[in-house]
């Protein structure tokens, strides 16, 4: 059963302070109970509600929320608690009042566990789990329903995989990550060469897959193990939805990649890399920390650190803008260029008379 939670506004504010240093209540006059967290345009009285854009100012004056989460520049009327870190106060103050819900402990009777494997206190193995030989699992650990998991694996403390993933084997994957349903991770890299008969030769993938803390792997992801040596994803990255990773590729510390962003086999990124939904590297490139790559971008050879590029084939993105403008251009160039051919023919005519 959920518990209901009520607390003055200056309150939670109080309580991310820690944190947050220079988080707090500003108020006219009232100082409003919360008693819960809602989008701006359907949040009521008793709630807190926040601005995702500037375009959702304006909705401040009409939202029945009793309180708004906001920077430390934005004005309201209503009672606020502000942070320069507004999304870290909302992440904090969601977390507050929707805490999540830990499954069980223990081993569910419908589970199947191999030879040696080592589980740590208070682990969660759910309904059809299956874990091979010689695994071994970290304290507070859940392993949801139908997850595989194969020989040799690692699985660090406070970790969760959710539904129908697969762990192939020799993967590690550290403490506090989150690996979301049917993703797999440690699957053969993709490895052929073209044998004299005509076919293709499958190149035995015999590395491993590192996963190391506090990452988090959306739905449906393929992180591949190297042929030789690892496929990495360092601490605190953030894969979306969709997303695959090569053999031998690394991902860096604290890189955030998004949807359907595809790098093959042996690329490289630094730390802090941001790269947009459906970007994609080739082999064996390496791409610098900080470099930010567009939406839709194409990347056939080393980036910079701190690059932003975007497009296909990427170029920087200030260059990107003005191509960009300049095709809405073509229409008009084109028919001004007919025009012109039509008129250099006229001419060389009456010359030739």
């Amino acid at each position: 059963m959920t518990q209901l939670i009520s607390l003055k506004l200056s309150e939670l504010a109080a309580e991310f302070r820690a944190l947050l240093p220079d988080c707090h209540f500003e108020s006219d006059s009232t100082d409003p109970i919360i008693t819960g967290v809602a989008e701006i345009a359907s949040a009521r009285s008793g709630e807190v509600t926040f601005i995702p854009t500037a375009k959702f100012i304006p909705l401040l004056e009409e939202t029945q929320a009793s309180a708004v989460i906001l920077d430390l520049q934005t004005s309201s009327s209503l009672p606020c608690i502000r942070s320069a870190y507004p999304q870290i106060l909302l992440a904090k103050i969601l977390e507050k009042f929707h805490p999540p819900v830990a499954p069980p402990v223990g081993i569910h009777p419908t589970a199947v566990l191999g030879e040696d494997v080592q589980l740590g206190k208070n682990v969660t193995i759910a309904p059809y789990v299956v874990i091979s030989d010689r695994v071994k699992i970290g304290d507070n650990t859940i392993i949801d329903s139908r997850v595989t998991i194969y020989n040799d694996v690692e699985i660090g403390a406070n970790t969760v995989i959710h539904t129908s993933c697969t762990i192939a084997d020799r993967t590690k994957i550290g403490a506090n990550c989150i690996i979301y349903p049917n993703t797999v991770l440690g699957a053969d890299g993709f490895g052929f060469d073209l044998a004299p008969d005509g076919n293709w030769y499958k190149i035995p993938q015999i590395g491993r897959t590192i996963i190391e803390d506090n990452v988090e792997i959306g739905c449906s992801c393929g992180v591949d193990r190297a042929a030789i040596g690892m496929t990495t994803i360092r601490q605190g990255a953030k894969l979306d939805n969709l997303v695959q990773i090569g053999h031998g590729a690394e991902v860096g510390a604290d890189s955030r990649l998004g949807s359907q962003v595809g790098l093959a086999g042996g690329a490289a990124l630094g730390h802090h890399v941001v790269m947009g939904a459906q970007s994609g590297s080739a082999y064996h490139l390496h791409i610098g920390d900080g470099a930010n790559i567009g939406v839709n971008s194409g990347i056939p050879s080393d980036i910079p650190a701190g690059a932003r590029v975007v497009g296909y084939p990427v170029v920087p993105e200030e260059d990107w803008h003005r191509i960009t403008i300049a095709k809405s251009h073509l229409p008009a160039l084109l028919r001004t260029v007919r025009q012109l051919e039509q008129k250099v023919s006229e001419l060389e005519a009456k010359i030739a008379e």
